[in-house]
């Protein structure tokens, strides 16, 4: 990891919840128990699940209470309705409706918390990753750690307005730490080549890792949801409540009911793997 950060808020240079099952704190100072779902929609051939549940004061040992019993039910703006069957309890599969481009999915969660509800609209994929290279880096003041350093290569889609994340895995592990989440606006490359952008990462690699560079499209709310959500995990403390201080998109329907955090997304996902040698 980089002990300057030179974190890649360089402007393309920028959940938690998707089938990678990314893990958050959601430990709180003690007070008020807000509701959090996680929940993400892509085109991979796979079900994807929305998982429900109650954050925890810090002062809890407890294990976090799950949402059970909800009516969880999925639309799309073709006509397509799905209502998720709770495969464990608190996380809902989506097993019949599938992310396509330009399509609005509404997520509407009725349980006995009361009843709350997120929209997301498909992106387009504005660069697909055509190669990914790493460059060797001794330990010094600008890199932590000595080892290998990703760097993605592809061409971004003119038309301004598009966001994407980067989701590394390390022979097969996804690697979800603070340092590790990438997240690009195309503000200042639109339409350009992306050519040697250099990915944050916790850990570099050692030869021999078989490295693959997810590349998941993003709407705006989902990219401020995820800088925030990295601001939080690095700007960490005693007290540090990432998802309570972050953006969202789940939005109450009742009167009265308990705060919602977290985030319902979709995003279209293209991929490249390579071996560090």
């Amino acid at each position: 990891m980089k002990t300057l950060n030179i974190v890649l808020i360089l402007i393309f240079s920028a959940m938690l919840f998707s089938a990678c099952e990314d893990k958050i704190d959601m430990n709180i100072k003690d007070g008020e128990q807000a509701l959090v779902v996680e929940g993400w929609l892509t085109n991979k051939p796979e079900s994807h699940y929305v998982k429900i549940y109650l954050t925890k004061p810090l002062s809890s040992s407890s294990s976090f209470e799950q949402v059970t019993g909800a009516v969880v039910t999925l639309k799309d703006d073709v006509g397509n309705t799905e209502v998720l069957h709770e495969k464990e309890p608190g996380k809902y599969e989506i097993a019949v409706i599938k992310g396509v481009e330009g399509r609005t999915y509404t997520l509407r969660i009725q349980s006995s918390e009361g009843t709350y509800e997120a929209i997301s609209k498909m992106p387009r994929l504005s660069m697909a990753p055509d190669s990914l290279t790493f460059k060797y880096e001794e330990k010094s003041i600008v890199y932590e750690d000595a080892g290998y350093y990703p760097y993605i290569y592809g061409q971004e889609i003119p038309g301004e307005g598009d966001y994407i994340q980067v989701k590394l895995y390390n022979n097969g592990k996804y690697l979800n730490k603070p340092a590790d989440i990438n997240i690009f606006s195309d503000e200042f490359v639109d339409g350009n080549y992306i050519n040697n952008t250099e990915l944050s990462v916790d850990t570099p690699f050692v030869a021999g890792d078989r490295v693959k560079a997810e590349v998941w499209s993003q709407t705006e709310e989902a990219y401020h949801f995820w800088t925030d959500l990295r601001t939080q995990l690095q700007n960490g403390g005693i007290f540090a409540s990432p998802m309570t201080n972050t953006r969202t998109n789940i939005k109450s329907l009742t009167p009265g009911a308990r705060k919602a955090n977290g985030f319902f997304g979709t995003s279209l996902v293209a991929t490249a793997e390579r071996k560090v040698e």
